[in-house]
């Protein structure tokens, strides 16, 4: 007795969507962020960015924080060690905010197209402006020794101009984020389903084999219903 056989499983064509945390674009949205903190931790860059813009120096005055957090690795000026130590976690602050945008895109809306996906780049490095600006306020607030009010007040205004900063430095995320959107690798090649043929195809198993002389046709070698391939009434040889 033949046992029947199970027909192969054929693969998809279709790639498969990738994790939210393993798509470029996430990677892209953090490297953007630790560049700006990089570069707004040079001195040179520093210098040079104040003197043409003298106007942004205008907010923190008022006690704002400057620009995005700046990743440093000695203290800049007259400042401490603690206070460099807060300004390095707040650049943890924005790229880990920005991350956690992204992928919540991702999530929602994984076949989003460049349009979308630059819109998400951009947001991500917003809020992880306005996330590390909260985190700056209030270490400020504490370095002046502020009352209740001025806690709320300078975490409000950290807020708001990290936002606004993250806004006006937060298109390169957004082309990070949308260059790798329609580049789909090939899918695999599918496996012919013999279960599947079409009539009249040599690996269709229902179908009957060459007809003989006589009119008769033989049954399809591999037909279940016929015992080892052979036609019913005929014998091996």
């Amino acid at each position: 007795m033949r046992l029947p056989v199970r027909p192969p499983v054929r693969p998809s064509s279709r790639p498969r969507p990738r994790p939210p945390g393993t798509d470029p674009a996430v990677a892209a949205v953090a490297g953007v962020g630790l560049l700006l903190a990089l570069v707004l931790g040079l001195t040179p860059a520093l210098t040079a960015f104040t003197a043409h813009l003298g106007a942004a120096l205008v907010p923190s005055a008022l006690g704002a924080p400057f620009a995005l957090p700046a990743l440093r690795a000695v203290p800049l000026g007259g400042t401490g060690v603690a206070q460099l130590l807060c300004e390095d976690f707040a650049v943890a602050v924005l790229v880990a905010v920005a991350v956690l945008r992204m992928r919540r895109h991702l999530r929602l809306r994984p076949g989003a197209g460049r349009p979308r996906r630059f819109l998400a780049g951009w947001s991500a490095l917003v809020a992880g402006g306005a996330a590390s600006g909260v985190w700056r306020g209030l270490v400020t607030a504490r370095l002046v020794e502020a009352g209740p009010a001025g806690w709320l007040l300078h975490a409000a205004a950290g807020a708001v101009f990290g936002a606004v900063w993250g806004a006006a430095a937060g298109w390169p995320a957004g082309i990070a984020a949308s260059a790798g959107v329609g580049k789909i690798s090939p899918g695999t090649p599918r496996t012919p389903n013999p279960s599947r043929a079409a009539p009249g195809d040599p690996q269709s198993p229902g179908d009957p084999g060459p007809a003989h002389c006589d009119g008769s046709r033989r049954p399809h070698p591999h037909d279940p219903t016929a015992p080892n391939g052979e036609a019913p009434g005929e014998t091996r040889s």
